[in-house]
């Protein structure tokens, strides 16, 4: 096979070997040429092929120590990733007190690493165990305190790796075990089982062995734990290859934890290779946690290791032969220039090996000088800066390097040169056409031709670097999320959620991983429910909508959830990621706005019954006083008018309530002190309250107003209380109102009037509570939960109606069986005008005519029997627009005009407007059963002069007439 030289392909420089010192032996030869030509033969033969054939070993140990270095960087980066792995496992109190949370921890743990782990075991500190996964109910309680690592472990507590040896399981593994503290004092261990043959095989495996090559792994003891044969691992060396010197000296050095090359003769098994050959090993120790260390060694056959020098060996022996021929004759003359000859073939074949060698490595090869001066690459570099020999032979690494990364450079040839070993390391090569890449480096210092060199092996990490970024920014992006984020295998099994699902949820990342999303189901949803959602998710498609799910302290909250499937490169569904975002609070607002349009609508029904309904009333009222002045008192139909009266009442007082909850009632409002009305009421509702009920008052010293009706105001906290009495009656408890003033964000925007403040009262008990389906309706007009004739269920609807009406909020909070808590918030006022209470008046009377205008014949039939009662003339009209022409024209004369608003054709209002401009001396009074449009301002604008609320009383009727009529005199 000819040879082919780097300088055949183009390349300008070639690595120089120092030829070797033959002219002292060509001297000799002169001398005694023809007395010793056969040792001289044998010399010319024997002391190059001898040289090429040392460097060629020592150029395949080096590559092999260099391959051998990266399966041994693989296993301590195993081992350390896994050793920080268990002393994160050994700090968690769930694996310390080996909870349940603990033991699901292991579970999926051993679930994500199952193709490099076989087990996880916790061990007591007596050396039994404790519990193991997979779950084993004949293993958990066995002791195994009695095997060396576990007895290590005990006696040192620290990290411990042990040699194979057969697990309580069963089988063989090897153990790496970490000490458990508990407050300082050891509480035993926690161990993964490795299976180590299969692990260690898949780094060892990428070391490029030749044909009958092998690869050799043992402990610090000796104990085979990667063997050529697998018989022999757990086992000590010296055992298995007892008879062969070689390999137990190979194994001695190993244990002391040497590193080197070294040939020997061995024989490993039967058949074609069973006969003992020459091999060629080198050797190197794995430093590992604890202070332990093991050994590698790589075994090449001497064969194939000099596969590449046949070439050489034939021509040679070509060459001598040639030699023989001519020696005699031309021995003198030929002497000189057989020994350039033969120097020369040496440089060359040396060199031709060492390119070759180099040129099949994957990874890019430099070597250069001291000064950093390149006289070597291989095809991989050129690859890499995308460049010809040209132009990277003869220039300097520092041209190839980012400025930034020069003075690294500088310290790491600084430390080889001194004897010191590099770190592997990542640096950014720059080509020469401006690509710029990340490269891993690894550096060793290289004697070649009696020079010292520096030869630098590069592995491109730019992709490799990028996708990790990738990665990184995405789950800083997931991480940082305001929504949570789950992600969940194929079968519904947690294996990811972010900060957010725990800030939302309550439940932590450990709590959460190995469950399923059933951890926060509320029991809101039905199974048909998630049925459909998960008929959803395995067609493929994305499911949107709603949650109402429970947190960890188990309040529900609602969530806006996508969740789409997620599919592996063969469009199979892997994994199911959801993407959550809490919508509680705009729920509330949702419900709020439709309880508003609820009470809106209740509301406008309420006053629109109000008018028909006081006709009614009217007329019964009127008509019982009317036959109460004319029967004798204790007579039974005087009882019975009296009962009749009694019962109008009750129903007009519910009206106003009704108008009164629909704030559609006339009331006076002014600034009222609310802490002295709370004491009042409590003081009228003290003395009937059972001994079991206590009231605790928390009221604030500040003197604090509200623009509103005492009455009504009133009325809101005696309802509030006697609710909160009827929910204690039974079992008593306790009863607290709350009075304090807020500021800033504390007050809703709606109380901010003016005011940054706003005034808080809260209206606490300790009863039964109620349940959700009774919260949503306890502001509906009639709805009770009492029995019958306990109460109407306009309590809460006039609450309601009064704090709308004064401009502010009320809330509601229950709890079934913990009780109830209302709290309104109100607008602030300033100023205590001072109101006269006027005394009460005689009954007044006149002579005076009237006329009476209502399209209700009893109104007017009641009203003409109380005129009358009271001295006056009543004239009836149930036509407004006639009787309003009489007026007018003089057709009808009369002293004062008695109106209804609500009528056929003319209201009241524009009634008492036209009389106004045509007869401003005739006064006129409004009465009204309800209208929106009707109160003091609006009677005093249309030019009336009195209003009255249906059904009109006597004594009101009696001294607004008699007001009215005296004035005009």
């Amino acid at each position: 096979m000819s040879s082919l030289s780097r300088s055949d392909r183009g390349y300008p420089n070639r690595i120089c070997f120092q030829p070797s010192d033959s002219m002292p032996r060509a001297r000799l030869l002169q001398t005694v040429l023809v007395a010793v030509t056969a040792c001289l033969l044998l010399v010319l033969f024997y002391l190059p092929y001898w040289s090429v054939r040392q460097k060629t070993i020592a150029a395949h140990d080096a590559e092999q120590l260099l391959l051998a270095g990266k399966a041994i960087d693989e296993i301590r980066s195993f081992f350390s990733v896994y050793g920080k792995a268990l002393e994160y496992f050994a700090a968690q109190p769930a694996i310390i007190r080996l909870s349940r949370e603990g033991k699901t921890l292991m579970k999926n743990f051993l679930a994500i690493h199952a193709t490099e782990l076989s087990a996880i075991t916790r061990i007591d500190a007596s050396g039994r165990i404790e519990y193991t996964v997979p779950e084993d109910p004949e293993v958990i309680g066995r002791d195994v305190s009695g095997q060396p690592h576990n007895r290590r472990i005990q006696a040192m507590h620290r990290p411990v790796i042990s040699d194979v040896f057969t697990a309580a399981q069963g089988y063989e593994a090897i153990a790496f075990s970490y000490p458990v503290f508990e407050n300082g004092v050891y509480r035993g261990a926690i161990s993964f089982l490795i299976p180590f043959a299969r692990v260690a095989g898949h780094s060892l495996d990428q070391v490029q062995l030749a044909e009958h090559g092998f690869t050799l792994l043992i402990s610090r003891k000796g104990i085979g734990l990667y063997c050529p044969e697998k018989k022999h691992i757990g086992r000590r060396v010296q055992d298995c290859f007892a008879g062969q010197p070689d390999l137990e000296r190979l194994a001695e050095k190993m244990m002391r934890g040497e590193r080197g090359s070294m040939t020997l003769r061995v024989s490993l098994h039967a058949g074609p290779d069973a006969a003992p050959s020459r091999r060629h090993a080198v050797f190197a120790p794995i430093e590992l946690p604890g202070g332990n260390y093991w050994s590698l060694a790589v075994v090449s056959p001497e064969n194939a290791v000099l596969a590449a020098m046949r070439n050489f060996r034939n021509q040679w022996l070509t060459a001598v032969a040639a030699a023989i021929c001519v020696l005699i004759v031309l021995s003198l003359l030929l002497t000189r220039s057989m020994a350039r000859s033969r120097a020369e073939r040496e440089k060359h074949q040396a060199e031709e090996m060492f390119v070759r060698l180099l040129d099949f490595t994957p990874m890019g090869v430099a070597v250069y000088t001291e000064k950093g001066e390149i006289f070597y690459v291989n095809q991989s570099i050129l690859d890499l800066l995308e460049a010809e020999p040209e132009q990277v032979f003869g220039h300097n690494v520092f041209d190839f390097l980012l400025p930034s990364y020069h003075q690294i450079a500088r310290d790491r040839i600084r430390r080889l040169l001194s004897g010191k070993k590099n770190q592997p390391a990542v640096i950014k090569v720059k080509g020469v056409r401006g690509k710029v890449c990340d490269v891993e480096i690894v550096s060793a210092r290289f004697t070649f031709a009696d020079q010292t060199s520096i030869i630098t092996v590069l592995r491109d990490v730019t992709r490799e670097l990028k996708r990790k970024a990738e990665q990184q920014r995405l789950v800083t992006a997931i991480e940082q999320a305001r929504e949570s984020v789950i992600i969940t295998d194929a079968d519904g099994k947690i294996e990811y959620v972010n900060p957010a699902f725990t800030r939302i949820t309550g439940f932590s990342r450990e709590e959460s991983l190995g469950q399923t999303p059933r951890l926060l189901q509320s029991g809101y949803h039905d199974r048909e429910f998630y049925e459909q959602l998960w008929q959803t998710l395995l067609s493929g498609q994305v499911w949107q909508g709603r949650f109402v799910n429970q947190r960890k302290d188990g309040t529900r909250f609602t969530e806006l959830a996508t969740v789409s499937p997620v599919r592996d490169v063969t469009g199979e569904i892997t994994h199911f990621v959801a993407v959550k975002r809490d919508i509680t609070h705009e729920v509330e607002l949702e419900d709020k706005l439709r309880q508003a349009q609820k009470m809106e609508a209740i509301g406008t029904l309420a006053g629109g019954i109000a008018h028909d309904f006081n006709n009614i009333l009217g007329a019964i009222m009127g008509f019982a006083d009317m036959g109460l002045l004319q029967t004798e008192a204790g007579s039974p139909v005087h009882d019975a008018l009296f009962n009749i009266r009694r019962a109008g009442k009750r129903a007009a007082d519910l009206v106003q309530q009704i108008l009164t909850f629909s704030r559609q009632s006339a009331a006076e409002k002014y600034p009222v002190a609310v802490r002295p009305l709370i004491n009042e009421s409590l003081k009228l509702l003290r003395a009937s309250l059972p001994a079991t009920i206590t009231i605790h008052q928390e009221l604030t010293d500040e003197d604090v107003f509200v623009l509103a009706d005492p009455t009504q105001l009133q009325q809101v906290i005696i309802n509030l209380c006697t609710n909160g009495f009827h929910a204690m009656q039974e079992r008593g408890g306790e009863l607290t109102v709350r009075l304090q003033v807020l500021s800033g964000d504390a007050c809703p925007l709606s109380t901010r009037m003016g005011d940054e403040r706003c005034l808080c009262l809260v209206v606490a008990d300790t009863g039964t509570g109620m349940a959700p389906e009774v919260m949503e309706r306890i502001f509906d007009p009639f709805f009770t939960t009492k029995k019958p004739g306990e109460g109407t269920g306009m309590g809460l609807s006039v609450v309601h109606g009064i704090i709308r009406d004064i401009g502010g909020e009320i809330r509601v909070e229950s709890t079934p069986g913990q009780g109830t808590t209302f709290t309104i918030h109100l607008p602030l006022t300033e100023g205590v005008p001072e109101v006269e209470d006027p005394g009460p008046g005689e009954l007044p009377r006149g002579q005076e005519h009237v006329v009476v205008i209502d399209d209700e014949e009893d109104i007017l039939t009641t009203s003409r029997m109380m005129l009358e009662h009271l001295g006056y003339r009543a004239t009836l009209r149930d036509d407004p627009v006639t009787t309003l022409n009489e007026l007018v024209n003089g057709g009808l004369v009369c002293d004062l005009v008695l109106t209804d608003q609500t009528m056929p054709g003319l209201t009241g209002l524009e009634l008492a407007r036209r009389l106004k401009e045509s007869r401003p001396d005739l006064p006129v009074v409004i009465c009204t059963g309800y209208s929106d449009k009707v109160n003091e301002e609006s009677t005093a604008e249309a030019g009336a002069e009195g209003l009255l609320l249906k059904p009109v009383e006597l004594r009101d009727l009696a001294v607004l007439l008699r007001d009215i009529l005296d004035r005009k005199e």
